[in-house]
């Protein structure tokens, strides 16, 4: 049979193969450039022009707040969701953004996709204080900006802090309530650049309940005084809604350990 027959006589088989074909291609693309979810990594020259635009000139030039500015931390671990696979691998190497005037707040950014921050306060004695803490995360086409905000009493350093204290707080994201526990782990010592330096252990663990539910412990090295991090540890272990793919399970895993003490700006 000539081929120009053949195809008058399956042109619908042929026309539907060819649909199939574009169906195919257009999800292979939507799983490779969405649901895989790369990430676009933030390097020091972005963060560096991020920092100008958040620092309002004001800083607070004392010691009772981290000194603002771009610090560089070795970094491992990762992000992922319960379906289909989708996982995203943090870089080597990210930044904090540290700007300061009455508070500081401290921006952990290592993709755009992905940026974890809180504001602390100078409080009585050495206590500095956490009213918010914000993540903004895209993954899998999804967007989740999440704003905790605590009592303006709630502790991110207490004063005087040793082994075995703790403080608890009931914080919000939107009507959500968020319940806060801390606690002193205990003195500890962390090398950066070489040198050892004396740090307070510290963890804080956010218990979700409700429309999300979960925890999120996070352990500081921190040093005395101002809190600037030196080592952070967090686990992230949350069932939430995911847009078109419904109720998943979302789990993050990282470390950060600080290069230097001397941030750029």
């Amino acid at each position: 049979m000539p081929v120009a027959t053949w195809f008058v006589h399956h042109r619908l088989w042929a026309m539907g193969m060819g649909v199939v074909v574009i169906v195919v291609l257009v999800a292979a693309g939507f799983w490779y450039l969405v649901l895989r979810s790369p990430g676009t990594q933030v390097g020091l020259r972005q963060a560096l022009r991020l920092y100008r635009q958040g620092q309002s000139g004001a800083d607070s030039g004392g010691t009772r707040l981290p000194p603002s500015g771009v610090y560089r931390y070795r970094t491992t671990g990762d992000e992922l969701l319960s379906v289909g696979g989708i996982h995203r691998s943090f870089p080597g190497t990210t930044e904090m953004i540290v700007t300061d005037a009455t508070c500081s707040t401290m921006t952990w950014e290592p993709l755009v996709q992905h940026v974890e921050g809180l504001v602390t306060c100078p409080a009585g004695g050495e206590a500095l204080t956490m009213p918010t803490a914000r993540s903004d995360e895209t993954i899998a086409g999804t967007r989740t900006d999440e704003v905790i905000s605590c009592p303006p009493t709630t502790y991110f350093l207490p004063p005087h802090p040793s082994a075995g204290m703790g403080w608890g707080a009931t914080c919000h994201s939107g009507p959500q309530p968020v319940r806060l526990a801390g606690q002193v782990i205990g003195p500890s010592t962390v090398t950066v650049g070489g040198h050892p330096l004396a740090a307070v252990h510290t963890r804080i663990t956010f218990t979700f309940s409700g429309p999300e539910t979960g925890t999120n412990p996070t352990d500081y090295w921190l040093v005395p005084g101002d809190g600037l991090v030196l080592r952070e540890r967090e686990t992230v272990d949350l069932v939430q809604q995911a847009g078109p793919l419904g109720r998943v399970r979302y789990t993050e895993s990282m470390t950060i350990t600080l290069e230097s003490t001397t941030p750029a700006s």
